[in-house]
């Protein structure tokens, strides 16, 4: 009788431990993945802001050359690092928007981010957004 008793022990110790490690893993699962949309969502938003930004005043790329990058803007939003840079390539401005995410030590060691791009195209006398690069 005690030796069936210790082996349920020893099943239900082993369960326990697995459904401990199968919470953790989505736990950081979902963590993860708030963390991945946030960093998009700043990203894109920055990119968009950008972009809109240049077709309002275009003098804000006149340092740009062929196959060169020009920095729009740097900071802080919604607690994420993001830089936002300009980029001509093949007749096409890309608006490229790249959120880090640094607030963790482990964060602050590995350094996610997110980048996006956005495409900028001159039609006439005015650039037009033409929407995402992949």
């Amino acid at each position: 009788m005690s030796m069936v008793a210790m082996i349920l022990l020893v099943v239900m110790i082993f369960m326990g431990r697995g459904l401990l490690a199968f919470l953790q893993q989505g736990t950081e699962n979902s963590y993860s993945l708030r963390q991945k949309m946030r960093m998009r969502l700043v990203a894109e938003s920055m990119a968009e802001k950008q972009g809109n930004l240049v077709r309002m005043d275009e003098s804000r790329l006149q340092n740009l050359r062929d196959n060169s990058m020009i920095l729009l803007d740097q900071g802080k939003d919604e607690g994420l690092d993001y830089t936002v840079f300009a980029r001509s390539w093949g007749g096409e401005i890309y608006i490229i928007a790249t959120a880090f995410c640094r607030e963790t030590a482990r964060d602050k060691l590995l350094e996610p981010h997110m980048m996006v791009k956005g495409v900028l195209v001159k039609e006439g006398e005015h650039y037009v957004w033409r929407g995402w690069a992949p």
